[in-house]
This record gives structure tokens, C-alpha cells and sequence, in this order.
């Protein structure tokens, strides 16, 4: 990691000493003067990331030192802060107006410490990422080049916004950056818009749009257009590091965060065990296969499986083995059944099946086929029967899950009342809706 070099300028070398341990303990490289001439001597001299400044010297007062250093061209835009003992609002805009980025008291150093910490995560800090650029002005374009290329990004460089479109087409870019009047058919205002029609993460993408003419009815157009930031023309370096930093952060932590999301909808959904859906997941998507029945005049039946004495499989085996019996007997369940069906653990030993397009009498046929080969499967090297209640929902019948369910249920009783390892099947009885 890079070490910052920052100046300090004050009379007192006890201060100085204190402001120095805070300095190095930071990881910061120091540079002490004790008069203001000598300051700007060492400003002129080396190159300072921050310049730290007493509000009064031995030879002249803080704002001055301020204002001369601001007189400097290569410190147009470097931290400086000024340090005083006298914390007022007249203090305060002095050394504002002189050219201080902020003013700390002496007497509360942990701001400053806290100050020091962030201006060095910040001056240190790095970020990748992938930057669609397109400017037309070839001279321009490598000023923004080399500040971006600086930072370590990618880059993909473009003087037409239709060659631009098509490279983004292709995805992968973690920023877009843009001037608004270009040449060619195509400008930068039809790119930003083009980006924000596209659905999903593409037309996420943050843009920066850029333009040598700041129209401040301009700005406001573009950012109802859909840009996140504008940057006029000419550039301050500095500032720019800024926005794009903040743009791709801000992107990467929405990218990280929609991921996480996303894991966390999963494993809501999903059993942890067996990884079918769970009860939850099947309350929230049945809508859709009840909905289908009279839309798409298809029947639908539920079945509900239930291994049999599990009870005593956990008291012979373990809870170990049972439980790797269930983890075993859902990732099966989850290979036999249609891509247009659903399965999923109600709780415990019991699986509930969501089978679309089928009749009672194809929903037989799938189940005597589960329950024939569910004892030759052995999940954990385990023989297994299971019991098995068909309902079935024909068009113009009127059930949703619960009242389907109940049914399936009542027949799954049926089939273990018969002695088990059977499939049994309830008629459903038509309700008014």
C-alpha cells in the first residue's frame, strides 16, 4: 500500500509531535515545518497529498498560508485543513473562504484522527472494473484514458456511439461514459437512451454523461433521461476520480447485494435437507397450476407421499441416517417428476407433488411407478415404502391448494388405513366459489 506524504505546519512542537504520531500510526509519511515560509518552501519542493496547518504561525496567520498554497497550481486541489484552538463560525468561514477543505479544534483530535483514517482508505483504495468510453475527440479522449487507465479499469474506448452500442450489446461493463454531442447518426442522449430500455442488469448499468457545454436545462433532461452523474468539460482530475469511483462502487455493492438476495430468496424457498421447494415456496407458486386449469381447460392433480414407519426408521437408524434417507429420497423425487411439475417437502417424511395437465388416472399410473421403484431406490442403503393420496381438479372445478390438499390427504390416510405401501385415490366433490 502506497504511504501518503502530508505536511504539517504549525508553531508548536508539541503539537507538532502529536499531529505527527497520529500521522505515522495511520501509516502516513511526514514532512514538520514550524513557520509558514518554511511550508510553502517543502509545498514547492515535494508533492503533498494533505497539508496539515496551524491557524497561527510565528510568521504569518493559517488562512494566509492557506490562501499562498491555493496560489500554487499543483495544489489547486489537495486536502488542507486547518487546526485551531478557536472553534467559531467566524474562524470557520475565514478559513473556508482562504481555501481550507476543513477545520478541526485542537482540543478534539479524535476528529482528526477519524479524518486522517478515511482520507487514507480513500487515497489507497482500488477498484476494478470494465468502462464503456465515447468521445469523438481523439485528444480528449486520451486525457480521460489515462485518468481512468490510472485507476486500474478496463477500458473500451469508441468516437461513434453505434460502435459503442454494439460493443455494449455484448455486455460486461461496469460503467458507461459518454458525450453527449457526438458525431454520426447516433448521439450520446439516443446511447443513454437505447442502455435504459434494455430489461434486467443491462439496463442498470450506471452512465456518466459528459459534455463541453454545462446547460443546466441539459443536465436536467438528461437525468430524467436516466444518467447517475455529469461531468462538463474541461475536467478536474480529481473530481472525476470521484464520480466514477463512486459510480462503480455504488454498482458493484447493488450487484453484491441483488446477489445476496437472491441466495437468501433460494434459501427461503428451498428445504434445507433435500433442496426441493419447501411448504412456502409451494403456497406462494400453486396459484399458477390452479389458475392454468380452466385457463388452458387442463386438469390438475396433487399427490401427497408419506414414507412409511418412519417413526421407526429414526429409532433403528439414527438421526443421521434418516435424515440422509429424506436428503436422498428428495433429490429422487426431484428427477422423476416433469419439468412442468412441481415437488416439494410438506414436513417431515412427507413430499407433496403438483402435477400439471394430469389426470387421475395418468396421476396413478406416475405414482404406482413411484411407489414400484421407491423400494428398489435403498436411499442410505435403506429399504423404504411410502403411501401415496391422489386428488385430482378437473375443468369447472373449484379448489385452490388447501381444499385440494385435504383431499389428497384424506386419500394418503385411506391407503395407510389399507396396510401402506399403497396408492389411493379421493373423488373430488365440486365447491361453489
Amino acid at each position: 500500500m502506497k504511504s501518503l506524504n502530508v505536511l504539517v505546519v504549525d508553531g508548536s512542537a508539541v503539537f507538532r509531535d502529536v499531529v505527527r504520531d497520529i500521522l505515522e500510526k495511520a501509516g502516513c509519511t511526514v514532512t514538520i515545518e514550524n513557520t509558514g515560509a518554511a511550508g510553502l518552501e517543502s509545498a514547492q519542493l515535494q508533492d503533498f497529498t494533505l497539508i496539515c496547518t496551524g491557524y497561527h504561525l510565528p510568521d504569518m496567520a493559517g488562512v494566509d498560508f492557506c490562501s499562498q498554497i491555493r496560489g500554487l497550481p499543483e495544489y489547486k486541489h489537495t486536502s488542507l485543513i486547518l487546526l485551531t484552538a478557536e472553534d467559531n463560525t467566524v474562524t470557520l468561514k475565514r478559513a473556508m473562504l482562504a481555501g481550507a477543505t476543513d477545520i478541526f479544534n485542537k482540543q478534539d483530535l479524535d476528529q482528526l484522527e477519524t479524518y486522517i483514517q478515511r482520507l487514507v482508505k480513500r487515497e489507497t483504495r482500488t477498484i476494478t472494473g470494465r468502462v464503456l468510453f465515447v468521445e469523438d475527440s481523439v485528444s480528449v479522449q486520451g486525457v480521460f484514458l489515462d485518468i481512468l487507465i490510472d485507476m486500474g479499469l478496463d477500458v473500451d474506448a469508441y468516437t461513434r456511439a453505434e460502435d459503442a452500442w454494439v460493443a455494449y450489446q455484448r455486455g460486461g461493463y461496469d460503467l458507461v461514459m459518454t458525450d453527449i454531442i457526438l458525431e454520426g447518426a447516433m448521439s450520446g442522449v439516443t446511447l443513454v437512451r437505447k442502455i435504459r430500455r434494455l430489461d434486467g442488469d443491462d439496463g442498470d448499468v450506471p452512465v456518466i454523461a459528459i459534455s463541453g457545454f454545462d446547460n443546466v436545462s441539459r443536465r436536467i433532461e438528461l437525468f430524467h433521461l436516466g444518467i447517475n452523474d455529469y461531468v462538463a468539460k474541461p475536467i478536474i482530475q480529481e473530481e472525476l476520480i470521484e464520480r466514477v469511483y463512486n459510480q462503480i462502487h455504488g454498482y458493484h455493492i447493488k450487484l453484491e447485494l441483488r446477489s445476496q438476495q437472491q441466495s437468501l430468496n433460494r434459501m427461503a424457498m428451498l428445504d434445507e435437507s433435500t433442496q426441493l421447494f419447501n411448504r412456502y415456496s409451494l403456497r406462494e407458486f400453486s396459484g399458477r397450476y390452479f389458475s392454468d386449469v380452466d385457463r388452458n381447460n387442463s386438469p390438475l392433480s396433487l399427490a401427497v407421499l408419506e414414507v412409511d414407519d418412519f417413526q421407526q426408521i429414526e429409532k433403528e437408524s439414527g438421526s443421521d441416517k434418516s435424515l440422509a434417507v429424506i436428503a436422498e429420497l428428495g433429490i429422487w423425487l426431484k428427477r422423476i417428476v416433469r419439468e412442468a411439475d412441481m415437488v416439494a417437502r410438506w414436513k417431515g417424511e412427507k413430499f407433496v407433488f403438483l402435477l400439471a395437465n394430469c389426470e387421475k388416472e395418468a396421476a396413478m399410473d406416475l405414482m404406482l411407478r413411484v411407489s414400484s421403484r421407491l423400494k428398489r431406490l435403498k436411499p442410505a442403503d435403506t429399504l423404504i415404502s411410502a403411501s401415496i393420496g391422489i386428488a385430482t381438479m378437473s375443468v369447472g372445478e373449484k379448489h385452490d391448494l388447501a381444499s385440494l390438499f385435504s383431499l389428497a390427504d384424506t386419500a394418503l390416510i385411506q391407503a395407510k388405513e389399507a396396510g401402506q405401501d399403497q396408492v389411493s385415490t379421493c373423488e373430488v366433490e365440486s365447491e361453489e366459489a
